[in-house]
């Protein structure tokens, strides 16, 4: 036999409104996105030459699609931040 007084029940959750589920939604995107990028890189694992205009650059593959990748979610990153300022300069 216990001695703790019992406890209530848990309070019942708010409903998720439709930004809550649209942020979940993007999370789960982006962590699948990475998750097959990191795939895709690992599996690459050759030496690749690019060529930069005129000058040629050899590296290894996963060097040159991570470095992709990240130039990727860096313009996604920027663009998505100049959506939102625009946006708030509108309602203003």
């Amino acid at each position: 036999m216990t001695t703790e007084a019992p406890q209530p029940p848990p309070a019942p959750q708010a409903p998720r409104t439709a930004a809550d589920k649209a942020q979940r939604s993007r999370m789960i995107g982006g962590i699948v996105i990475a998750v097959v990028a990191i795939w895709f890189i690992l599996a690459n694992t050759h030496k690749a030459s690019i060529t930069f205009w005129v000058a040629t650059v050899t590296s290894p593959m996963w060097l040159t699609l991570a470095g992709t990748f990240l130039a990727g979610m860096l313009t996604s990153l920027l663009l998505t931040r100049t959506r939102a300022k625009k946006r708030q300069k509108h309602e203003r």
